[in-house]
């Protein structure tokens, strides 16, 4: 159960990271251009919240996110795959295309793969952050999870355990608690394992699958204190590197996804806000196709309507929702 303190300290975080916007310094912290004066926030109208936040992002990218056909993992024990051959021949490559092929896990090694390995393999696959190269990050990420080994992972029966399991070991600045390299003799794992792309690259993946129904009630609870240890983990780990811009907004998106999906409690007011934070990816802004504009107070109100419902999904209000 989370306490008023750390529940206050939350609130405090906020604030910080609602300033860091405005402030400069830091190369992914964007400039905020000055807004007009707005009128007063409202709840949007007809939002449903048992239907998916990413309903229909399938058409442009190809394919179902989680499907509900799952394929009997317990008894494979096969490795994890380090893209070697990737390493030694990218530079031979003439296309995007190509050297997303290089990445490929041979389907019989795919297929003989135990989960706990195939979602390290996925997690250090080479293009996961080809994610930030897109405007929307969502579309990216679901573009990276292109690669045939997170296409696997969506289909096997333990998937969504492994990678929460996975999601909660990693740290920020980020590290592995086991011998990470002893499952993958990943080459570059020291220059990815400073580099923070990754666990949000991650992260948006656990948003995926929150949104598919991936995850049970029990395994949404343990997410949802999870958010908090990465929010406490951030802060503790920042030397001037982490902002909200940056890495911050991810643990606080996820648990958006969450409680918009979930949390049975929000007024029509929350899940608006929950709605645009979401759409405009945690960020102030304009949308010209809806007309609406996300302000830094707005953005104030969401997480800190994300915070309490994640404190009321922590205490185990999700477990005995009908």
């Amino acid at each position: 159960m989370i306490s008023f303190f750390k529940l206050a300290k939350c609130s405090a975080v906020i604030l910080t990271l609602v300033l860091s916007l405005c402030s400069c310094g830091h190369d992914d912290e964007p400039e905020i251009p000055e807004q007009p004066e707005l009128p007063e926030y409202k709840p949007l109208e007809g939002l449903d919240p048992t239907v998916p936040l990413l309903n229909d992002y399938d058409k442009f990218v190809g394919y179902k996110l989680w499907s509900s056909e799952k394929i009997p993992d317990g008894d494979l024990t096969g490795e994890g795959f380090s893209y070697e051959y990737w390493y030694e021949h990218k530079a031979e490559a003439k296309s995007l295309e190509e050297l997303l092929a290089l990445c490929e896990v041979p389907s019989a090694q795919l297929a003989a793969m135990s989960t706990r390995n195939l979602v390290l393999t996925c997690f250090v696959h080479p293009y996961n952050e080809i994610y930030n190269a897109y405007d929307n990050q969502y579309l990216g990420i679901m573009s990276a999870m292109k690669a045939n080994c997170w296409q696997e992972l969506m289909k096997r029966e333990s998937g969504a355990a492994q990678l929460l399991d996975l999601y909660c070991e990693l740290t920020y600045s980020l590290s592995h608690s086991g011998n990470f390299v002893d499952y993958l003799s990943y080459q570059d794992y020291k220059e990815k394992a400073s580099n923070s792309f990754a666990l949000s690259a991650l992260t948006l993946v656990m948003m995926t699958a929150v949104d598919s129904n991936a995850f049970t009630p029990e395994q949404l609870t343990r997410i949802a204190g999870e958010i908090f240890n990465k929010i406490d983990n951030i802060n503790s780990a920042d030397e001037g590197t982490h902002s909200y811009a940056g890495t911050m907004r991810y643990p606080f998106l996820l648990g958006a996804f969450i409680a918009y999906r979930y949390d049975r409690s929000l007024t029509p007011l929350e899940l608006s806000y929950l709605y645009d934070l979401t759409g405009f990816f945690g960020m102030p802004g304009y949308d010209i196709n809806t007309d609406r504009y996300f302000t830094a107070q707005d953005l104030t109100v969401a997480l800190n309507v994300v915070t309490k419902s994640l404190e009321r999904i922590e205490q185990g209000s999700l477990l005995t929702t009908p």
